[in-house]
């Protein structure tokens, strides 16, 4: 492929989340395959920026949360043939739209990652957002990824599944197996971190502000209290950061749990398989259908790690059910608490789960085989359709 590709995205690490580490990922792959690209994101105050990588911060005027309209996209973008935007990125999709308009022998992908959401005001305000300019930029899109069409016939997108099938590709975000594996040393990870051989270990890993309020930690505490019960050595990791971490420490003193709940703050990548490796079970509960993939969910696996996922369309497709994890349903704390108790009682069960996680985040999620899908996927944008007979 001797085609260009400039990636758009919201944020970038280390605060982008699962959206920004894809777009990292994506943007390292390609270049290894010699594809010229480059990555254009906000320039946000006290980034520390990678000048390791093609990566453009840009100035953003009048931010959205974690988006904005970037100053100088337009001008950047013209030097490329494809424009690949991960959605939601409120602002840049409407420089996208115009760009779109005056400059339609470039290629745009949209690359629809999860539905907006949020509480109260902002609610209504993303519900307007997607009413007004969702169904543009999607009819202007020569292709539209999905995480999965499982999510994609539950989301916002719904209605444009059926107006333009065509459009529609499956291409999940991507986890380095590399990085992501079995380390074999479990109990010496447990020595070094305090812990001992005889703890069951629960691990949840996710964002603790407001924006991320549908992870789920307030139903993972409730049930853990429930877990104890039945399984007095369990222990809760939590790791992420947030301004509602207060309020989940507090939560989890009221109820008990001073002794078995630990939290551990936010870690770069590179520093959770540790954490991965030394626990027992995953757990992902989310409470909102906004939950699209789930990435933490699928590097759990790839180190050996059982996962229990709320099932939610798309989340639920990163667990194998009863082949590589368990579902829970969504906002009940009795189920998770059954589920929890289910996998940490029985090692048998969770080694066989935690095998055949490993072998199915290889061959579905890998970067090696994901960044090929990828590059076909651009090549078909320049193959010529013929008119059905």
């Amino acid at each position: 492929m001797n085609k260009s590709v400039a990636i758009v995205v919201c944020a970038w690490p280390p605060l982008g989340g699962g959206i920004g580490n894809n777009a990292y990922y994506q943007l390292k792959e390609l270049a290894r395959n010699s594809i010229t690209t480059r990555a254009f994101t906000p320039a946000y105050f006290g980034l520390d920026q990678d000048l390791s990588l093609p990566v453009s911060y840009l100035p953003a005027i009048s931010p959205i949360g974690k988006a904005g309209f970037m100053r100088g996209l337009k001008r950047e973008l013209e030097q490329f043939d494809i424009i690949h935007l991960y959605w939601p990125f409120f602002g840049a999709d409407l420089q996208l739209i115009r760009f779109k308009l005056r400059h339609p022998e470039k290629k745009l992908v949209l690359h629809y990652q999860m539905d907006p959401i949020g509480r109260g005001v902002k609610a209504w305000v993303f519900r307007l957002y997607v009413k007004l300019f969702l169904g543009l930029i999607v009819k202007l899109a020569d292709r539209i990824l999905v995480l999965s069409l499982d999510h994609a016939q539950h989301s916002y997108l719904s209605p444009y599944l059926k107006l333009y099938p065509e459009k529609f590709l499956e291409w999940p975000n991507g986890v380095d197996t590399d990085l992501f594996k079995p380390l074999n040393n479990k109990n010496e990870l447990r020595a070094l971190n305090k812990f001992s051989v005889q703890d069951e270990i629960v691990l949840f890993v996710g964002g603790l502000d407001k924006q991320h309020f549908f992870k789920g930690v307030p139903v993972l505490l409730e049930a853990f209290e429930k877990v104890v019960r039945a399984v007095p050595q369990a222990k809760l990791l939590i790791i992420g950061d947030g301004n509602e971490r207060l309020k989940f420490e507090g939560q989890a003193l009221d109820l008990g749990l001073k002794d078995q709940v630990r939290f551990l703050g936010w870690m770069k990548n590179e520093s959770l398989p540790v954490w991965y490796n030394l626990s027992d079970v995953f757990v992902l509960p989310s409470t909102k259908s906004t939950e699209s993939f789930g990435i933490v969910a699928a590097e759990a696996q790839a180190c050996g790690l059982p996962a229990i996922v709320a099932s939610w369309p798309g989340v639920r497709q990163t667990v194998k059910l009863n082949e590589t994890g368990l579902w829970v349903e969504p906002n009940d704390a009795n189920d998770l608490a059954l589920k929890l108790i289910k996998l940490l009682t029985d090692e048998s069960l969770r080694q066989r789960f935690g095998q055949a996680g490993r072998e199915r985040v290889g061959r579905l999620y890998s970067w090696t085989s994901l960044i090929l899908r990828l590059l076909d996927i651009y090549n078909s944008l320049y193959v010529p359709s013929t008119e059905k007979k």
